[in-house]
């Protein structure tokens, strides 16, 4: 049976490249995947498979073409009604990602590690046992942790921790909170391995990975609202910015009001990529400041010049004659996208 995970990227009225999606979901940060994202509104789902394989993918979208799950039109590919119901089929009876932004906030699997540290270190605790071998032998993770105990009252992070986490998982159904637990040790008792998991749920080794991250993302937002002290700690995991680091630095230097050609000269860098960095930080930044560089006029320009009813397939070659840059012309584009979206909304419609 084909990937049926895939269906999901897929809507039943908009056209979508296969080609794209694959390209967002592993990360592959051009501007032309990040617009197309946006158009698809599947930017929450950056970087959440980054080992996808083009070969898999591929096979999987032939199979879900000829169960009739898919079907190819004239500018990519559709969900059929078909493909609709055997998604909602496979929701309900599988665990499914809630949080893929998270994905793009975090160090995933050094917070999974720390937070199984955590848990088996205040297991160990609750029975006063100084005397146990850890299953995280990461020594930048140990050293990090023994330092933030050292600083703070254990007692009290032991309590918020199992506070925490007990509310956290009465909210979720029963068998995916137990699903979770299992998979941490603790006192006397041995996490219990994806493969025996895989086993007792009849879920795949991908599924159970995805609800092991998922869950331990949710839980680090609940964690950081217990105080300073796991501000402190789970601050080491977040990453700063949605944007490349190279990205940052441009649009830091722009929003400094320098222009494109100095932050080039500055930076050392092509103006181009001094261009992609801007476009990056236009898709994601909801404050962007478009006026510096497109003029009144050319908006003006642009807007005569193309119907906004079909933003995404509006042809260069059509303001190119009136002098204006392409770099000018996608930026419009992006603000024109994500004023009808009415901001950066990326929820998947169907």
């Amino acid at each position: 049976m084909a990937d049926q995970r895939i269906l999901y990227f897929f809507s039943t009225v908009q056209a979508r490249r296969p080609v794209v999606i694959r390209q967002l979901l592993i990360n592959k940060r051009t501007v032309s995947n990040l617009f197309w994202g946006l158009e698809y509104q599947l930017l929450d789902w950056l970087a959440v498979a980054p080992n996808l394989n083009k070969v898999y993918f591929e096979q999987q979208i032939d199979q879900l073409q000829h169960s009739e799950s898919l079907k190819v039109v004239e500018n990519g590919v559709i969900l059929t009604p078909s493909g609709f119901q055997q998604w909602q089929k496979y929701q309900a009876i599988h665990y499914w990602r809630q949080a893929p932004l998270l994905v793009q906030q975090y160090q995933v699997r050094a917070w999974e590690k720390m937070l199984a540290l955590l848990s088996q270190v205040f297991s160990e605790m609750t029975y006063h046992n100084p005397h146990y071998y850890v299953n995280i032998t990461d020594p930048q993770l140990q050293y990090w942790l023994k330092r933030w105990l050292r600083h703070f009252s254990r007692q009290q992070l032991q309590q918020e921790f199992v506070q925490t986490l007990t509310t956290f998982l009465i909210q979720k159904p029963q068998l995916v909170a137990d699903v979770f637990l299992n998979m941490f040790s603790g006192h006397q008792v041995a996490g219990q391995t994806l493969l025996q998991l895989q086993q007792q749920t009849g879920w795949t080794v991908g599924e159970l990975n995805c609800l092991l991250s998922d869950f331990s993302l949710q839980l680090a937002e609940k964690l950081l609202t217990q105080g300073p002290a796991w501000q402190e700690l789970i601050k080491l995991f977040r990453l700063p910015s949605r944007l490349t680091a190279s990205s940052v630095r441009s649009y830091q230097l722009f929003l400094k009001r320098q222009t494109v050609a100095e932050i080039a000269r500055q930076r050392k860098l092509k103006v181009s990529t001094i261009q992609e960095h801007l476009l990056e930080a236009a898709i994601f930044e909801n404050d962007f400041p478009y006026q510096h560089i497109l003029s009144t006029e050319i908006q003006r320009q642009l807007l005569v010049s193309f119907p906004q009813s079909d933003l995404v397939n509006w042809n260069y070659q059509v303001v190119n004659q009136l002098g204006i840059p392409f770099f000018q012309f996608r930026l419009f584009q992006i603000q024109q996208l994500k004023q009808k979206k009415g901001g950066n909304l990326l929820v998947n419609k169907k």
